[in-house]
């Protein structure tokens, strides 16, 4: 016979009174994870904005930032333009591999600890979604992936988000 929980847990319910015992919610069932190109671009953007202002992002701020209106519209832009731009490197050597991010956990913010591990939360995966939906609206064909992770990596774009999420933070802090 499976042991009740005491009357002092957190999972007691009227179920627990029965001998059954409800899952939990757990939290990382909310968590999601992205493709390659767009963690890396993710992880530049915590990565940049870390080193301009002292203080990496959370992820909250970042798909805040990247669902706006200004953002939506920048970064398909960039799409566009990334598009009609001859590629750099149109003839790789086979066998050559890029070499990938290094990531110090250890000596790391807190706060974005998950991302770094690769998961990120729901937020982030609806704002690359509405990111594609933009670019589809207004192109007419879905970009990839590696196309949104281009237009995230460019210097203008970085500047952009780094500038709304400093903007954010003085508005929040402003209201206290």
């Amino acid at each position: 016979m499976p042991s009740l929980p005491r009357k002092g847990s957190s999972v007691i319910t009227q179920g627990a009174a029965k001998g059954v015992v409800p899952l939990r919610q757990d939290p990382a069932g909310r968590l999601t994870r992205l493709s390659r190109p767009l963690e890396e671009a993710i992880l530049l953007l915590m990565k940049y904005v870390a080193h301009t202002t002292g203080r990496e992002p959370c992820q909250e701020e970042m798909a805040s930032v990247l669902t706006s209106y200004f953002t939506l519209g920048e970064i398909t832009n960039q799409i566009s333009y990334l598009r009609k731009k001859p590629p750099e490197n149109a003839v790789e050597t086979p066998g050559v591999r890029h070499a990938s991010m290094r990531i110090n956990m250890i000596k790391s913010d807190p706060v974005n600890c998950l991302a770094r591990a690769g998961f990120f939360i729901r937020a982030m995966a609806d704002a690359f979604a509405a990111i594609r939906r933009h670019a589809q609206g207004t192109l007419g064909v879905t970009p990839s992936d590696e196309n949104i992770a281009l237009s995230l990596r460019s210097s203008f774009i970085l500047s952009e988000l780094k500038n709304q999420i400093v903007h954010g933070r003085n508005q929040a802090h402003a209201r206290r």
